[in-house]
């Protein structure tokens, strides 16, 4: 199976932390040039993300991973035709579905992300919870409200931290701390990151809360996400190939990214 990221930055490549033991194809399409997405507004990364996709597909890509509000506005993208919807793997929409909403204990949705993502991301994924069929657990539960309500916070120095330092870093945990204080104060009872990065600091995350009042999903929920979703489809011959619209060295600068990539064999880096 060839499967194609598009990322601006760390984020989508986190999910190598778990996809490099999969035998698939994996085609990179690394956008520093229009980096970071979650910063600038939908339209605009929606515009750059439609390039990639076109390049993907004519590729011979059998499936494309996006960064999560990206997913979900394309897969809400009226404009796009059912091929071409078919042709995004649900990775985060997956994850909310069989993970966030039917573990939520009352109703109360923390989403945290970057500038303007933040407003869209809460409305797609209202739209996406409103054909949920609370849990018999839920519905027992007499402070559960439903639909869902939500709580947001811009956590971008947050985010650019986790890319530039190491994730045990007395400074990124620091930050982490006082970022996710808020969702505290607020009785959130689930975090959503609407960023695949901010799993790469999960165990500082679930230290800092407490997982019977606020509930934080690991990267073992994405990964077994990916697995249902890949179920079947038949396994190549590893591979990693890296197309960047500039430099790769914030790849290449990342030693441990680098061995999960590489997985003992050499990857291929084109600029274009």
């Amino acid at each position: 199976m060839k499967i194609a990221l598009i990322s601006s930055a760390m984020d989508s490549l986190a999910l190598f932390k778990f996809l490099h033991r999969y035998d698939h194809e994996f085609l990179i399409y690394f956008d520093s040039l229009n980096a970071p997405y979650g910063e600038k507004s939908l339209k605009v990364w929606l515009s750059a993300a439609k390039a990639w996709i076109l390049r993907a597909k004519g590729q011979g890509a059998d499936a494309v991973i996006l960064p999560p509000v990206l997913e979900l506005a394309f897969l809400n993208d009226k404009e796009m035709t059912n091929e071409e919807r078919s042709l995004i793997l649900p990775l985060f929409s997956h994850y909310l579905c069989d993970e966030g909403f039917p573990h939520s204990l009352v109703g109360k949705l923390g989403l945290f992300g970057e500038g303007e993502v933040l407003k869209d991301a809460q409305e797609l994924i209202s739209q996406l919870s409103a054909s949920f069929q609370p849990t018999k657990n839920q519905q027992n539960i007499k402070k559960f409200t439903f639909p869902f309500q939500f709580w947001s916070k811009d956590t971008r120095i947050f985010s650019h931290l986790l890319q530039k330092l190491a994730r045990k870093s007395l400074l990124v945990n620091t930050v982490i701390k006082q970022d996710l204080r808020y969702f505290k104060d607020a009785a959130v009872d689930s975090l959503i990151p609407l960023n695949y990065s901010y799993f790469l600091a999960e165990r500082t995350i679930s230290k800092f809360l407490n997982f019977r009042k606020i509930r934080f999903h690991w990267f073992d929920a994405l990964e077994r996400s990916f697995k249902s979703l890949t179920e079947g489809k038949e396994n190549s011959p590893y591979a990693v190939k890296i197309h960047s619209t500039d430099s790769p060295l914030a790849l290449t600068s990342s030693k441990k990214m680098l061995r999960l990539l590489q997985r003992g064999q050499q990857i291929e880096i084109q600029r274009c």
